[in-house]
């Protein structure tokens, strides 16, 4: 069985490109990985440092992203009821290494991660979560464009 990871943020932009991959027979017969991670942001201020999330707030976040990450297999689901479903949400400092690894760990056949699709000046300061995984994943990469 193929293992597909669609890596996915909790954004309306993100969630409804994966949605659109219901007709694709890419994800027939497959193991599909629906994959959020979110990024532990550490703070300093002059007397110590603050984490966010913390960790007694991951219950409620992953919970909260099992539930929203759920409309995207029930979505895909109409058109590859054969397909076996797995989310898994993951808290890290690091959510391009973090995805990296989960790829190596489940011997994934294929990536789709979704664009903003910023470009220029507003693209020219952040480092493209999709550029990294075109540079180091370990699988082939799908990468959805927005349609604008």
């Amino acid at each position: 069985m193929r293992e597909i990871v669609l890596c996915t943020t909790l954004t309306d932009h993100s969630l409804d490109l994966m949605k659109e991959l219901k007709g694709s027979p890419l994800l027939d017969d497959a193991r599909i990985h629906i994959v959020h991670c979110f990024e532990i942001q550490v703070y300093t201020n002059e007397f110590s440092p603050y984490i966010y999330p913390t960790e007694d707030k991951y219950p409620e976040l992953t919970e909260a992203a099992q539930s929203i990450l759920q409309s995207v297999e029930d979505e895909l689901k109409k058109e590859h009821p054969s397909s076996e479903y797995i989310k898994e949400v993951y808290f890290t400092q690091s959510p391009k290494q973090k995805m990296k690894e989960y790829l190596s760990e489940i011997n994934a056949d294929l990536v789709v991660v979704a664009t903003r699709g910023k470009h220029g000046i507003e693209g020219l300061f952040t480092s493209s979560f999709a550029e990294f995984l075109v540079k180091y994943s370990p699988c082939d990469i799908h990468i959805l464009r927005p349609k604008n």
